[in-house]
């Protein structure tokens, strides 16, 4: 004795999935922008409140936010390139400025301002939030 089963709205299930998928794709890559923009502002932010030099602020690149096999990538702050110790990038003189220079005796020590971290830590509810409400969305449209 053989026993069948038979599904009933499968097929409109995965149709709904597919229509979801194109739609969260976008999603993602919006919320990554605005992840991305809010990580933006707070590092400007605190860039400024730890007295960074305006030029370091200046030269900091746009976010950037690019899709890479599955996954949406956002890149925000500088693009550091090689390290050319007699002419540092300003990457490199912000991650100077940030982590300091304890160890450095022959133009004298720079204290550690610290300002990456308490961006991250100032973003990240924000950022959090973003992303909950995009997942919600999209699970939104998967129940329609």
């Amino acid at each position: 004795m053989a026993i069948k089963l038979k599904l009933t709205g499968f097929d409109e299930l995965l149709e709904k999935i597919e229509k979801a998928g194109g739609k969260a794709d976008k999603a993602a890559e919006q919320c990554m922008k605005k992840s991305a923009e809010t990580m933006d502002e707070a590092l400007r932010s605190e860039m400024q409140k730890s007295n960074v030099p305006s030029e370091l602020e200046n030269a900091m690149q746009p976010p950037e936010v690019f899709r890479d096999g599955n996954v949406v990538v956002a890149k925000v702050g500088f693009k550091k390139g090689s390290y050319n110790p007699k002419n540092p990038s300003a990457a490199y003189k912000a991650i100077f400025l940030n982590y300091g220079t304890p160890h450095r005796t022959k133009h004298g020590k720079v204290a550690a301002r610290g300002f990456i971290d308490r961006a991250k830590k100032q973003a990240k509810k924000t950022i959090k939030k973003q992303q909950e409400e995009t997942l919600q969305e999209i699970l939104a449209r998967l129940q329609e």
